[in-house]
Formats: structure tokens, sequence, C-alpha cells
């Protein structure tokens, strides 16, 4: 099955959204600070998503979280169709996939006008706002084979 996948991706290389983790587990003297800090970060995290929220008129459901390596993933599904990720330890990621262009086109306009509530330094504001990517590819989604070859791989066949 062959699929239209489009997706919108920003990356906080100023590092300046409010959320991105500062501390990481390298001493078990900084445990206490860092889950203070990602606490703060967390609450920081879904106030943000409530602004991108208002701004994209739907309402997303948090569907979970991840740690994959050293990075913490949150996702948010949307009830219109797609799906966001958002890697919180620095840089920050924000990924959002759609099957539909105007769909994505839209969640970036909505994550800039949420990015222009949050961030109020000009300067940052415009790198932020001009690094929002919106892509679109065609690619196989996921053929039997494929699904049987990873089935083997992870040996339940």
């Amino acid at each position: 099955m062959k699929s239209k996948h489009c997706y919108v991706v920003l990356i906080d290389l100023p590092e300046a959204l409010p959320f991105e983790v500062k501390e990481t587990l390298t001493k078990p003297s900084k445990m206490k600070k860092v889950a203070d800090e990602t606490h703060r970060a967390e609450g920081e995290l879904f106030n943000f998503v409530s602004k991108l929220e208002r701004n994209f008129k739907e309402e997303f459901s948090f569907i979970g979280e991840d740690i994959i390596g050293e990075k913490f993933y949150k996702r948010f599904l949307f009830p219109k169709s797609g799906f966001m990720e958002i890697m919180y330890q620095a840089p920050v990621a924000i990924v959002a996939h759609f099957l539909d262009t105007r769909r994505a086109n839209r969640f970036a306009r909505a994550l800039e006008r949420a990015i222009e509530q949050t961030i109020k330094d000009g300067k940052i504001l415009m790198i932020l706002k001009n690094i929002i990517e919106v892509s679109s590819e065609k690619e196989e989604v996921l053929t039997y084979e494929k699904w049987s070859q990873m089935r083997e791989i992870r040996g339940l066949a």
C-alpha cells in the first residue's frame, strides 16, 4: 500500500522553548534536581500543547510517552487524523505526521502562532518560525513482505 506522508518538523536550535529538559541523569546526587526539572518541563510542555490545540482548533489525545536511548518522547493523536511526537530534551524536536498536505500546512501555521504566544524575544521568534518545515513524500507504508521480515527478525515466526 502506498500513501502520501506529510510531516511538519521543528527543531529548537536556539533551545528557547520553555519545556526543554535542561538536566541529565549523570550523577545520583542530581536525581531530585532532575526530577524537579522534568516535572517543570512537563508542565510547560502541556501548556504549550494547549496553545497548539487552540490554534489548530482540535483537541489532541495524549497517547503516551517513550524513552528511546536518552531521549524522552511524548506522543499525541489528532482526532481528524495524524499524530505528533515531541522530544523534549535539548534540542527539542516537534514532528507532526499527516496524510493530507492541507492539514500539515494548517498545523504549521498553528505551530507558528503557539510559538508567538510562547516566545517573547523577537530574534528567537523569527528563527523558530523560519525553521518550521513542511515536507511530503511518497513511501511504502508496510507491505506483507516487510512485515514478515520484521517478524522473523524478532523471532516470532
